[in-house]
């Protein structure tokens, strides 16, 4: 695993999704917000949504896709929380490192449990500390001996580690050591939470029933962190929009500009862009084919300062364009 592992694995649980389950309601995604301090930018992901959904069926209909849920499942046994365990997801990204969201989540999972299996877990150490009267504990991965072909013994060390801290039986908060006590903090009234970020929020309650939710300032840090995008950031003050999901795969996203000029701009350029690999896309090669069909869906247009892009996927036309991206 990697220098960040036991938080990758608990983010490729969220962006694996879970099956349904009937462990009890999940807590909504604005108390889990409570929890998580002010970022540039902000996602909710509403699983029980996602897995009583279409989609569900259509991901794991795909061989290689379902081969890496599973191995996901097999990974995530080793932290004592499964798939199934997950309810709702909520992420912020401080400006600084946009790749280390601290992250928040609930389910059906229980702390004693989950606590009781790190510690036996021979992969693993588990140990704790105490911050402002909470637990935070520390998952670190085991070094590792092995033995070579020409019998020499040796050892790899691993830097993998992860932090994180219950809240109660069945809400749980990760990330760096950082990012958890900055959780405390907001939970003991010592620092701001996202929730209290106007724009963020605003953004978020544009849709607040679809399945994922997420909204991103473009800060001078986040607009630089997007410099290779073929699309000028510059006049951008804000990203957000959400993932539906139903009998098609929905989108809405807003892109705001600081002026309806600057909007038209580059509503114009992103038209251009997607004429553009429209006209790439004319071939009878049927990976290529089902890209072009969903494409069509795509529609881009302005109201004064913002910039609007939706479109829809049918589940059958996505479950085509799956088969045929993740043939060899």
């Amino acid at each position: 695993m990697r220098k960040t592992g036991f938080l990758a694995l608990l983010l490729l649980t969220a962006m694996t999704a879970v099956s349904a389950s009937s462990l009890g309601a999940p807590r909504a995604g604005g108390s889990l917000l409570d929890y998580l301090p002010d970022g540039s930018g902000v996602a909710v992901i509403d699983f029980q949504k996602i897995a009583g959904s279409p989609l569900w069926s259509v991901i794991n209909s795909q061989d290689k896709i379902k081969n890496e849920i599973d191995k996901a499942q097999s990974e995530m046994s080793d932290l004592g929380v499964k798939l199934t365990d997950v309810h709702t997801v909520a992420l912020v990204f401080p400006a600084s490192k946009m790749g280390e969201p601290t992250v928040a989540l609930n389910g059906g999972f229980d702390q004693s449990d989950v606590l009781s299996r790190l510690r036996t877990n021979e992969k693993l150490t588990l140990t704790s500390e105490q911050y402002k009267g909470f637990d935070v504990y520390k998952v670190r991965s085991r070094s590792v001996t092995s033995r070579t072909e020409q019998g020499r013994t040796t050892t790899s060390r691993s830097n993998d580690e992860g932090y994180f801290v219950f809240y109660d039986a069945s809400t749980v908060v990760l990330g760096s050591r950082t990012a958890v006590q900055t959780s405390i903090d907001v939970k003991t009234g010592a620092a701001a939470s996202v929730t209290q970020n106007s724009k963020l929020s605003e953004a978020l309650a544009q849709n607040p029933g679809a399945a994922v939710r997420f909204a991103l300032s473009i800060t001078p840090t986040v607009s630089n962190g997007l410099s290779d995008l073929p699309l000028d950031f510059s006049t951008i003050s804000m990203i957000f929009g959400t993932v539906d999901v139903g009998t098609s795969l929905d989108l809405n996203a807003t892109l705001r500009s600081d002026n309806s000029e600057h909007a038209k701009s580059l509503a114009d350029r992103l038209n251009g862009l997607l004429s553009m690999v429209n006209g790439f896309l004319i071939t009878k090669d049927p990976k290529v084919e089902s890209i072009a069909e969903a494409l069509k869906s795509v529609s881009i247009t302005t109201v004064d300062t913002d910039v609007k892009i939706t479109g829809s996927l049918p589940m059958n036309l996505l479950s085509s364009l799956l088969s045929n991206v993740t043939k060899k």
